[in-house]
């Protein structure tokens, strides 16, 4: 039973990374691609991590998998968000909605 959950995981957390790769290259808006490689590989990763826990079943593999999800979890979402920030700044924004952001970019709030 274990063993299939973890093949299920994987298959699901390589599905995920797959579709992410997918939304990269199809998307054209920076922000797009950019929300494509930011939210669905980090929980990818975290069920292949999951996966890979359940199937080696031991301590090593258990804190390792922990380990790297934990840096993902971390690292992930902060380098996207300045990344973000960079595009913003950088590149013309031709957004359909209102643009929240630029009203604080001049106050200091975004340090």
């Amino acid at each position: 039973m274990i063993d299939t959950v973890a093949g299920v995981l994987l298959v699901f957390g390589s599905a995920l990374i797959l579709l992410a790769g997918v939304g990269v290259v199809r998307f054209q808006s920076v922000f797009a691609r950019m929300h494509s490689a930011a939210k669905a590989p980090t929980l990818g990763i975290l069920a292949i991590a999951v996966g890979v826990a359940l199937s080696v079943r031991s301590v090593a593999a258990l804190v390792t998998a922990l380990l790297v999800v934990v840096l993902q979890l971390v690292t992930g979402p902060v380098g996207t968000h300045l990344l973000g920030r960079s595009a913003y700044r950088r590149l013309p924004n031709d957004f359909d909605a209102g643009d929240e952001l630029a009203s604080n970019e001049g106050s200091g709030l975004d340090h």
